[in-house]
């Protein structure tokens, strides 16, 4: 089975799938900070490739369709073919903190890399982003909070049982900082059939 690694940032259409399971647990730190971390892999068939406009059409394993762009970023992209896999590996980290470092400003970092033009293509893509989140929901039941953006996004973390949830509140505002890096390749469907899955 061959494998070849795309450019990360080509193809971040599949990041809501993987930002939609399970919400990260939080727990507190020694500084009294709170902090996730989590790792997700996700899966997609691909459906068509269109090498003369750079697109690539796939199939999530809810059935769900999607066609994205691809980046120059990308080299080598008449080797995929449908019935090829996408495979999208995530690691995502969120701190939490009542009160912003002094001096920190809203901001977003994204940096990439390709790997030796001489080996199979391969490339890595890492972002950071912080600013102010908004409190919308608390339930203590199931210690799930309910985070906003500023843009509008809603995004769900547990809190830990180490947390004093009791001293969160809708319309609290959090300093966060959130990292992801992603690695993407695509698995080779040989001649027996499709790649299996684990």
């Amino acid at each position: 089975m061959m494998k070849y690694v795309l450019a990360a940032f080509a193809v971040l259409a599949l990041a809501p799938a993987a930002r939609g399971q399970q919400p990260m647990t939080m727990e507190k730190t020694k500084t009294g900070q709170a902090s996730g971390e989590r790792t997700m892999t996700v899966k997609a068939k691909v459906k068509a490739v269109d090498t003369t406009n750079r697109t690539i059409t796939v199939t999530e394993k809810d059935g769900t369709t999607e066609t994205f762009k691809v980046g120059d970023e990308v080299k080598r992209l008449n080797e995929i073919a449908a019935g090829d896999t996408i495979v999208v590996k995530y690691k995502q980290g969120l701190m939490l903190q009542v009160t912003p470092p002094e001096g920190a400003q809203p901001a977003a970092v994204t940096a990439s890399g390709r790997g030796d033009p001489s080996k199979p293509p391969s490339a890595g893509a890492a972002s950071a982003v912080q600013g102010t989140v908004t409190v919308t929901a608390v339930d203590p039941t199931s210690r799930i909070v309910v985070l906003q953006t500023p843009s509008g996004d809603m995004f769900k973390v547990k809190a830990g049982p180490k947390i004093q949830l009791d001293k969160v509140k809708a319309g609290d505002k959090l300093f966060g900082v959130y990292t992801e890096t992603i690695a993407i390749s695509v698995e080779k469907a040989s001649a027996s059939g499709p790649p299996k899955t684990n």
